[in-house]
């Protein structure tokens, strides 16, 4: 898809609710990806095993890509608290496996990016 842009150097209107339009169609897989990787990390511990990289990663790797693409579409609360759970699991890995502390602080970051994004689709359905 190639942007079409005005004098202004800005993306025109249409490209930009095009490009939310797939933004919004998408939070509800990106917020799946980090339950999913943040479920397993869960259950990786509950067994007395160190979490898999491959769900420390989905979960850092989903917000993390998160946090850098939804201010770019007007979703600033939304890319604010992704970034406080990428922060909170950045340095989680199979050698360093979080503890419940900061266990709790995903899952409470991880609600606040599911309402964050649920509020935007909100405000996005009611501007179409």
């Amino acid at each position: 898809m190639t942007a079409a842009f005005i004098p202004s150097g800005q993306p025109e209107p249409e490209f930009m609710a095009r490009i939310r339009r797939m933004f919004v169609e998408g939070l509800p897989d990106r917020v799946a990806r980090m339950r999913r990787g943040l479920e397993g990390v869960e259950a990786d511990l509950r067994e007395g095993r160190p979490p898999s990289a491959h769900c420390v990663e989905d979960l850092f790797l989903a917000a993390h890509s998160l946090k850098g693409t939804a201010p770019s579409v007007g979703a600033v609360d939304v890319g604010w608290e992704a970034g406080e759970l990428s922060e909170v699991a950045r340095e989680w890995s199979p050698e360093n496996p979080p503890d419940e502390d900061q266990l709790g602080r995903a899952r409470s970051a991880l609600n606040r990016v599911e309402r964050a994004c649920e509020a935007f689709r909100g405000e996005w359905a009611a501007a179409e």
